[in-house]
């Protein structure tokens, strides 16, 4: 299927239920963003090419930023039913991410944020990114939502992620493995996750004490170092387009929480290069080294989806983005997560040759790119500014 046709229904399929002009809007914007890299209204207007002054295109793109004739909630669920189909039995990772912005004083709602990055507070939002891998390493955002603590409703972090895995999970399926970072690694989180029925690995810092089976009440890297590693596993890294192969020792542990009286489970791993093991909390208690190794190999593949947030970020420039009121922000924010949503379903319906054929379209050096997404960005780009909106 050609770039234009799959683009036009995408955003049709998406745009089923709005008002005429709110569907011409979405289509619009899904598109200007996927064409131009940019959540710039000024750059998603010239990729529009329209025949009046570019001024008047983007005040009208501008003043529909905060419509409230559009409806957010049905766009998300049309594109979440799209992706339901691939994301069954995948991984799904959780983490925050944040959109900084360095120079702006004037943009509604600004809170301070820590910069990950650089490793240095900042000012700018908060981002809430949930994001899935199937089983062939192709990518599926499920989530792109920015919120501040200064905003109006704004409730807690745990409350902005409760809403989102509520919705969320909805479409994933019980088949997944949720993958989380330490900092999720709390009461709060670990209750939304096991109310909404979801099976998660939770990275652990060491410091939480739990019960042993023998009634000791110890820390986790505790536990850990006194637990045996018999199973072998292995798995790859990849790094600048090839794969390190790499092999691990791994053991579990079941423990008790002392708060709630619940059993769980803790998995240790020890791999060569780092000094101390890498330990997951787990509430599935199935001690069969088959399905510990599911557990660890999808916390691998966690690593893999900050590449996602980049390709948000960096392709189209989200951080860049100059809308001055906080809901022109989150709509934005939407149409970039649909057009890296729209690159990732293409991809999947296209298979290996039909990516193959695509991305011949913007000539590059070197062999498809185990994380193809840059490239097919640029490629697709090339076909719909070619075909026009």
């Amino acid at each position: 299927m050609q770039p234009s046709k799959a683009m036009k229904r995408f955003t049709g399929e998406l745009g089923e239920g709005q008002s005429k002009p709110m569907r011409g809007y979405l289509g619009n914007m899904v598109y200007g963003i996927a064409t131009s890299h940019s959540a710039m209204l000024s750059e998603i207007g010239r990729a529009l090419g329209e025949e009046s002054e570019l001024i008047t295109t983007e005040m009208r793109l501008s003043r529909n930023l905060a419509n409230r004739n559009m409806d957010e909630e049905s766009i998300r669920a049309r594109y979440l039913g799209a992706v339901k189909p691939f994301v069954q039995d995948g991984v799904v990772a959780l983490d925050f991410s944040d959109i900084r912005k360095e120079y702006s004083k004037k943009q509604e709602w600004l809170c301070g944020i820590w910069d990950d990055t650089r490793k240095e507070k900042a000012q700018g939002y908060w981002l809430l990114d949930i994001e899935a891998i199937d089983g062939e390493g192709r990518h599926f955002p499920l989530w792109l939502e920015p919120f501040s603590q200064n905003a109006p409703g704004y409730e807690s972090q745990a409350a902005t992620v409760k809403k989102a895995v509520r919705i969320v999970s909805e479409y994933t399926g019980k088949d997944c493995a949720w993958v989380l970072d330490r900092g999720f690694d709390g009461a709060n989180y670990i209750g939304i996750l096991e109310d909404a029925g979801i099976t998660y690995a939770i990275r652990q810092t060491g410091r939480r004490h739990v019960i042993t089976e023998t009634g000791e009440k110890k820390a986790t890297a505790d536990v850990v170092s006194e637990m045996e590693a018999p199973h072998i596993g292995q798995w790859h890294y990849s790094q600048k387009g090839r794969e390190y192969p790499f092999s691990f020792r791994y053991g579990s542990a079941i423990v008790t929480f002392p708060s709630d009286g619940k059993q769980r489970q803790l998995i240790a791993v020890y791999v060569k290069s780092r000094t101390t093991p890498l330990i997951l909390l787990t509430n599935s208690l199935s001690t069969k080294p088959a399905s510990l190794l599911r557990f660890i190999i999808a916390y691998f593949k966690r690593w893999g989806v900050e590449e996602g947030i980049r390709v948000v970020k960096q392709i189209f420039d989200l951080e860049n983005v100059r809308a001055m009121s906080f809901a022109g922000i989150r709509r934005l924010t939407l149409f970039a997560y649909l057009a890296y949503g729209f690159l990732c379903l293409f991809a999947k319906r296209l298979g290996k040759e039909g990516i193959r054929s695509v991305l011949k379209l913007y000539k590059s050096f070197g062999e498809t790119p185990h994380f193809l997404y840059y490239r097919l960005a640029q490629a697709v780009a090339l076909a719909l500014l070619r075909a026009g909106p």
